[in-house]
């Protein structure tokens, strides 16, 4: 998605991202690897089940950094450059995420205003798991140029 195509968005658009599912293999890359003799990474309720147990969990979780991560590709694919040139998120983790949970980003613009040559977004954003449970929410701020003239569309 470019700029300019960011610009035909409009108050109320809804974006969707690709399901994720929350893997060992991908917890453990978020996570700072597998565990190594050395004690690389620090036992975590990520990456060691004894560890997410003696911290109240039934097993271990998926790594808020997955979430943020899928939520950034939905804002990628939504915005285009511009969400990686002016964009940023607040986010709150407000539950679990376990291992082989289905992850589905999602964002609902909020708002829509003209900066200077480009536009400014304020978007509503979550990820969801299969059961419809909101386990992230939060708001993106995102603001795209405008094409300067006689630059390619």
């Amino acid at each position: 998605m470019t700029d300019d195509t960011a610009a035909n968005i409009d108050e109320g658009y809804e974006a969707r991202g690709a399901t994720k599912t929350a893997t060992s293999y991908r917890t453990w890359l978020f996570s700072g690897g597998w565990p190594r003799m050395d004690g690389w990474p620090a036992k975590n309720v990520h990456t060691d089940l004894e560890f997410a147990r003696d911290s109240g969990l039934a097993a271990r979780n998926a790594s808020g950094a997955m979430m943020a991560g899928y939520l950034t590709e939905l804002m990628v694919d939504t915005f285009g450059e511009g969400w990686l040139r002016n964009g940023a998120f607040s986010l709150k983790f407000i539950r679990a995420v376990g291992i082989g949970d289905r992850v589905t980003a999602m964002a609902r613009v909020a708002s829509k205003r003209v900066v200077g040559s480009g536009t400014g977004f304020e978007a509503e954003v979550w990820c969801e798991n299969q059961d419809g449970d909101k386990v992230v929410v939060g708001t993106a701020r995102v603001q795209t140029a405008g094409s300067p003239k006689g630059a390619p569309g």
